[in-house]
């Protein structure tokens, strides 16, 4: 990431709070660096900025290596969520660093813990690295957009709008439908929700008609840039293809092996593979 031309960007912390973590800025003058590291606080901006003009003066000094090996926040997930896997797709096309933290929601004194982080309870979140937690996985891709690589949100307002549209389709009918299924149909038979089951199905079948109909004459969801929507999609369709399955939309079919040739996705399904064969495939 380039640092803000109108950096130093200070920031007067007399208090900086949140409901979700304990306080992590005490009061006085910060500033950040290129890869977005906060740095202070300092008694007085004229401190700050003198701090600052050093960092710039040795900033050459800094080794690529040393750069390299810097993360640049914290993700707290899970390989096998995939609101967590959209997340690491999008890590993976911009090759972010990161400092890895898997939650297993399951487990009551790790999701106890968890929660004193965020009450939610919820993954994928990333701690930054001066404090502050971002959840929810459409905000955490917009979010990274800011540190640099390809954008998964275009900056053109039209298209973005796009893009988060069906990335909102996608989480909403079919990853959630997915969830319903595999819900209901791990009750016994006589305790199975008809009505959730069939809602599942008919909005499943709606995200594929739709779908069908987008990618017929283009490589990705909005186009040939690869987006948020595709990040979306690939955790979606991964999930759906033995749930619901997707055959009968051969457009949805032909996208779908492009997503698993892509690079980042095939990282993200490493990731899952590798989760399952250590925990015995329990998951």
């Amino acid at each position: 990431m380039t640092a803000d031309p109108n950096n130093p960007r200070y920031w007067a912390s007399q208090w900086y709070s949140t409901k979700f973590a304990e306080e992590p800025w005490p009061g006085g003058w910060y500033w950040y660096d290129n890869d977005y590291n906060w740095n202070g606080p300092f008694d007085s901006e004229h401190d700050a900025d003198a701090a600052l003009q050093e960092y710039r003066s040795n900033e050459s000094e800094i080794s690529e290596q040393r750069r390299r090996a810097r993360s640049q926040f914290a993700l707290h997930y899970h390989p096998l969520s995939p609101h967590s896997q959209k997340v690491l797709v999008a890590i993976f096309e911009k090759n972010i660093r990161f400092e890895p933290h898997i939650v297993d929601l399951r487990d009551a004194g790790a999701r106890e813990e968890y929660q004193k982080l965020y009450p939610m309870g919820q993954v994928p979140l990333i701690v930054l690295n001066h404090g502050p937690v971002i959840p929810e996985s459409s905000i955490i891709v917009e979010y990274m957009d800011e540190l640099g690589g390809p954008r998964m949100i275009s900056e053109y307002p039209d298209v973005a709008r796009k893009i988060r549209f069906k990335d909102r389709f996608m989480d909403l009918y079919l990853i959630d439908s997915v969830a319903t299924l595999l819900i209901e149909r791990n009750k016994p038979q006589k305790d199975r929700d008809s009505a959730a089951i069939e809602t599942a199905e008919y909005r499943a079948g709606a995200v594929y008609e739709f779908l069908d109909h987008e990618v017929r004459r283009q490589t990705w969801a909005n186009g040939e840039e690869f987006s948020l929507s595709d990040c979306t999609a690939a955790a979606a369709l991964g999930y759906a293809a033995e749930v619901v399955p997707y055959r009968k939309h051969p457009n949805v079919v032909a996208y779908a092996k492009r997503l698993a040739d892509r690079p980042s996705v095939q990282r993200m399904h490493a990731q899952a593979s590798a989760y399952m064969e250590k925990s015995g495939g329990k998951d």
